[in-house]
């Protein structure tokens, strides 16, 4: 499912596509009811840093609120695995070449705010309802180049 706000159709090449917003929980709701998942990936944020500065209530409904509409119905239909695409900006400007997960989350900017909101929630999820997820994390930062011989 993708609203197409800033994607394209065709860039869907396998499974059933589904025009539509997590916003949608009516749409959802049927999505759910009509077909059995064991997990969901989701990708769906707006990811401007910039206008979230300029826009923070944007973000916080399409990244958080919106998320947990999606995971209100995930919960209803019994799936028990989530995958959501993070950001490792959420452990700040840090200078280190590597980052762990342990390392101290330190967001900047409301884009960065409304992921780290939606790990913690998943973190609660996970205690609460047995939710199992992942958080995916991609750093900008160049990986250090090794020779080997």
């Amino acid at each position: 499912m993708d609203n197409l706000s800033t994607g394209r159709r065709n860039s869907v090449s396998y499974g059933h596509f589904v025009k539509g917003d997590i916003v949608n929980t009516l749409l959802m709701e049927k999505l759910f009811a009509d077909n059995q998942f064991n997990g969901v990936i989701h990708f769906a944020s707006f990811i401007e840093v910039g206008e979230s500065v300029r826009e923070p209530a944007k973000y916080f409904h399409n990244n958080f609120s919106n998320t947990l509409n999606l995971l209100d119905t995930i919960l209803r239909h019994k799936v028990n695995y989530f995958i959501f695409s993070s950001t490792a900006a959420i452990f700040g400007e840090s200078e280190a070449l590597s980052i762990d997960e342990k390392d101290p989350k330190q967001p900047i900017n409301p884009y960065v705010r409304s992921k780290q909101m939606v790990e913690q929630a998943l973190e609660d999820f996970d205690k609460a309802y047995g939710l199992k997820s992942v958080c995916l994390a991609i750093s900008m930062q160049p990986a250090p180049i090794q020779i080997v011989n």
